[in-house]
């Protein structure tokens, strides 16, 4: 069953204090399209590749995609602030894109700020390799930052477990 993002939103508002990635609004915006793809991952570890009825409990991770025919870009990924650094965010990687490779889709984009090491590293760990970069494109207060490319395919074999 698909419940209204609205009551969703509460959940995830959590782990979107602070963050330097696409706001909670501008993934609203998204949310209602069918090539939207929302994984979430709580404390009983129960990832839901959509919106599902009934979400209760802390949701500790949450992974956006967009998705056409068969290739999927990550949009956003967020660890709540409490749980960083105890493989939420890996944990829910590897079961969106498993789940991802079960619908079909054979690749998945994404891109991370350069000074992301915490992130770049976990990416590569998966799997991911860098397939490009995009100079200058984040903006904030101190000037600007490059964009690194990396890509995930084929996702069930290439995806390191």
């Amino acid at each position: 069953m698909v419940m209204a993002y609205q009551s969703v939103a509460a959940f995830l508002s959590p782990l979107y204090v602070n963050s330097d990635g696409p706001s909670l609004s501008f993934l609203d915006t998204l949310a209602v399209k069918d090539s939207s793809r929302l994984h979430l991952i709580t404390p009983a570890t129960v990832v839901e590749p959509i919106f599902a009825d009934g979400l209760s409990g802390q949701i500790l991770a949450a992974a956006w995609y967009r998705v056409v025919l068969d290739e999927a870009e990550l949009l956003d990924i967020q660890v709540l602030p409490s749980a960083r650094r105890q493989g939420w965010g890996r944990r829910l990687l590897r079961c969106s894109l498993e789940t991802l490779a079960s619908e079909g889709i054979s690749t998945c984009h994404l891109e991370v700020r350069r000074s992301n090491a915490a992130a770049l590293a976990l990416y590569h760990e998966l799997g991911f390799r860098k397939v490009g970069e995009r100079a200058n494109y984040y903006r904030f207060q101190e000037g600007r930052e490059d964009a690194i490319l990396l890509s995930l395919s084929p996702l069930l074999q290439d995806l390191v477990l």
